[in-house]
């Protein structure tokens, strides 16, 4: 029931990826968790703000980590600053579920073509760039909404 440093989120997903990832592919991964957190359990998975960003949500804590302190341990991990200490979640069952269900659906996607998914007309980056400007936040709310719409019309293609 905790909102996670997205360090700690995107750890998971570097771990599960055998190492280090392209930026811009674990920033997509980490809103994308978040937004099927917040669809599927309520809450979000992220503590940090999303913000819109050229390349698509971004955080902006995580894209300067690895721009100044890169992938500092051997298995890729991101650490606390001045540590070698990775930056870890005490995930739910639940939350962990989220975060296998992204990975197993969206692992194969590069960067760019999880950027471009984000960038489709009315998704929640595409309001907040277009709506109020560059680096804009995304709200919490308008994810959620946007996910739950992404669950419901999976739900019909299904039915």
């Amino acid at each position: 029931m905790a909102n996670y440093d997205a360090l700690a989120i995107a750890n998971e997903f570097i771990t599960r990826n055998g190492g280090t990832m392209p930026q811009m592919k674990l920033q997509k991964l980490v809103y994308i968790s978040n937004g099927w957190n917040l669809a599927i359990n309520r809450e979000p998975l992220v503590r940090d703000r999303f913000e819109a960003w050229d390349g698509g949500p971004v955080v902006r804590k995580l894209w300067n980590h690895i721009r100044d302190f890169g992938y500092e341990t051997a298995s890729g991990l991101l650490t606390k600053r001045g540590t070698s200490t990775p930056v870890k979640a005490e995930l739910e069952e639940h939350e962990r579920a989220v975060i296998d269900h992204v990975w197993k659906r969206y692992c194969d996607y590069s960067g760019l073509e999880l950027s471009e998914m984000t960038h489709e007309p009315g998704t929640p980056w595409s309001n907040a760039y277009y709506g109020s400007g560059r680096n804009a936040v995304l709200p919490q709310t308008d994810i959620q909404q946007h996910f739950v719409e992404l669950a419901l019309a999976g739900r019909a293609q299904t039915a």
